[in-house]
Parts: C-alpha cells; structure tokens; sequence
C-alpha cells in the first residue's frame, strides 16, 4: 500500500522580493476586507458610533440623575444641603433681626408684615426679596415698593403709597379709590370729606378723566359735589347748591369752558336755577325752579302816582 507525506506547510520566502509581495497581498486583501465592510455599513453609521462613543458617559450620568430625581433622592438630598448652609448662615448670625419700612403713611403695618411672611430669626439667606415686592404691591395702598435684605440682620423696604382721588358709590356702598380706579378701603371715609363723589358702575374707570377736566375750570370744580355716570357714556354733575349740569358726551371741555364763561358773566349758578342743559352744542339751556317760574309769569306792579 502506497504511504502518503502529509504536505509541509509553506514556508516564507528566502529572497527579498518574493517577501515583499507577499506583505503586498496581505496589505491588499486587508484593505478589501476594511473596503467591504464600510460598505455593508450606511455612511452616517459610523460617526454615529463616533458620537456614541463621546455620548455615553452623559447619557448615563444622565439616566443617573433621572432616576434620582424621580424617586425623589436628588431632592432631598438639594434640601439636606440647603439646609445645612441655612443653618450655618444663621449660627453666623444671617438671620432676620428688624424691618425697616418707610414712606407708609396709610397702609396697615399688619398688612406689610403679613404680605412678607418672615418672623424673627428666620435666615436672612432664605428671605426672597423678588417674592416680597410682588406680595407687596398686592396691598390696595402700596403702588409701587422696594425690598432690600441688608446684611447681616434688617429688611429695608421702602414704598410708595397710591393717592385717593374720589368716593365711589355703586349698589348703595362707598368706596374710596385712586386715579388708577383701584379701590383703598372701604372704612372710615370720613377722612376723605371733600373728595367728589363718582357714581355708577364704571365710575371709577372713567372719573379721572373728567376730574382732570374738571380742573381746568376750578371755578366749576369746586362747586361740584358728585358727578353721576349716565348709561356708561356721559355725565351729569351735581352741585353742592343742588343744581344739576347735564354735560354731553363728547366735547366735554368746550361744555365746561362755555358753563365757567357764563357762570363769570352772569352769575348763573348762584341764581334760583334747577338744571343746565349742555348736551347740544353752541347752545345753554336754563331750567329753573317753580318759584322763579312763577315769579318771571306774574305781571310788574304798576307803579301808584303820588
């Protein structure tokens, strides 16, 4: 039986230039290989291996930080530490000793106190001065304030206060309000006695504009005692000797201007008069009392000769 040698495997090649082609081929075949298999990959897909790479640490501090926050542990773990440096602040001697507050002249110091919600002792570093102002100018009196945390122990607030400008009457109550038609207070009205009375629904929305034309003429102004919106267009005023003006809706200045002239010429008001009449233009209509009616209708005595 024939015995068969098993074939030697090859052996690198002694000369130099049979040992350079072989690395050729090698160096060949890898580069196909590599050419194959970028193209068996999409071209997008490997700089998004690249940016998944640099990615992947984030993505999971990320889901970390997530998962903390979810089950609530990143939370308390902020209010542990916040409350640490609270505390420290305050052993440090932050902590809210005074409040200081100027220009209130009517605003209730209750009221302040309350809109800050602070107390004695608290830490000056968890006071939120933003917070403040805007609870602040929420109180009728204040229009405008200003908070300041003044280490290491006083709360500076300063505030403007707004200025009452008329009584407001609507559904048989008064009511004292500014030039912006906010409502202050509806208690001890007596302190306003010579203000003007507005009435009607949106008195207090429309009442600054005819208070600044009522100024104008401060011969008209300060006779008049209240001054009632009609139907929501137009007013009518009532003076302080009872007699009404019926002003028209448009043009009320030229109205008012032609009421003072007469008023200067002739004395009108002062005289035994009911109602003026303004709402046609150019023209002043004249209604007086019974009496006077009755007066200019009897016949002048004749004069008996001596």
């Amino acid at each position: 039986m024939p015995r068969v040698t098993p074939t030697a495997p090859p052996t690198a090649p002694d000369n130099p230039r049979a040992r350079f082609a072989e690395t050729t081929k090698r160096a060949t075949l890898r580069a196909a290989q590599e050419a194959n298999r970028r193209r068996a990959l999409p071209r997008w897909a490997e700089p998004a291996m690249k940016i998944g790479r640099r990615a992947a640490p984030v993505l999971v501090l990320a889901a970390i930080a997530a998962w903390g926050w979810g089950t609530g542990y990143a939370q308390m773990l902020t209010h542990a530490a916040t409350d640490k440096v609270l505390e420290a602040s305050v052993d440090a001697g932050l902590s809210v000793q005074d409040v200081t507050v100027v220009g209130r002249e009517k605003a209730a110091p209750a009221d302040l106190l309350a809109a800050l919600e602070i107390r004695r002792g608290a830490p000056m570093l968890a006071f939120d001065p933003h917070q403040a102002r805007t609870a602040l100018e929420q109180i009728p009196w204040v229009r405008q304030a200003r908070v300041e945390r003044r280490l290491p122990d006083t709360i500076a607030i300063t505030i403007v206060e707004r200025e009452p400008m008329a009584l407001w009457q609507q559904d048989r109550q008064m009511r004292l309000i500014d030039a912006d038609g906010i409502v202050l207070t509806a208690s001890d009205l007596s302190k306003w006695p010579n203000l003007p009375l507005l009435v009607g629904p949106d008195a207090p929305k429309r009442g600054p504009a005819l208070l600044h034309m009522l100024a104008k003429e401060p011969m008209i102004s300060q006779m008049v005692e209240a001054a009632v919106l009609v139907g929501g267009r137009r007013w009518d005023l009532r003076l302080k000797n009872g007699v009404d003006i019926r002003l028209p809706e448009h043009d009320v200045p030229e109205a008012l201007r032609q009421l003072a002239m007469v008023q200067q010429t002739n004395d009108v008001l002062g005289k035994d008069v009911v109602a003026i009449d303004l709402r046609i233009p150019d023209r002043l209509s004249i209604q007086t009392s019974a009496a006077a009616a009755d007066i200019r209708r009897k016949p002048p005595e004749k004069k008996q000769k001596t």
